[in-house]
């Protein structure tokens, strides 16, 4: 069996086993009764106004595809700044 990389940083580690399976490293695993988890990045809140006509189509729309409204606006968002940052 392979030996378990050394990692300097969590995202080092994460990154690592994005691209390997534990199967290889059974071997290598422990039992622990120790719980750690990770809190994602810290997202910041953006307030913007919008009519209520708007609002309501959103809903509509976001009912629709079957997401909540702000991933809807989210994803439109960085939709639009990469297709923006592309051409620019």
């Amino acid at each position: 069996m392979k030996k378990i990389p050394k990692f300097k940083s969590r995202k080092e580690e994460r990154d690592f086993w994005d691209t390997h399976s534990v199967i290889d490293y059974l071997d290598e695993l422990k039992e622990t009764s120790e719980i750690v988890f990770e809190r994602p990045p810290l997202k910041r809140n953006f307030q913007m106004r919008l009519d209520d006509a708007t609002i309501n189509k959103l809903k509509r729309l976001a009912r629709v595809k079957g997401v909540d409204v702000s991933n809807l606006i989210r994803s439109w968002i960085k939709e639009h700044l990469h297709k923006e940052l592309k051409t620019a």
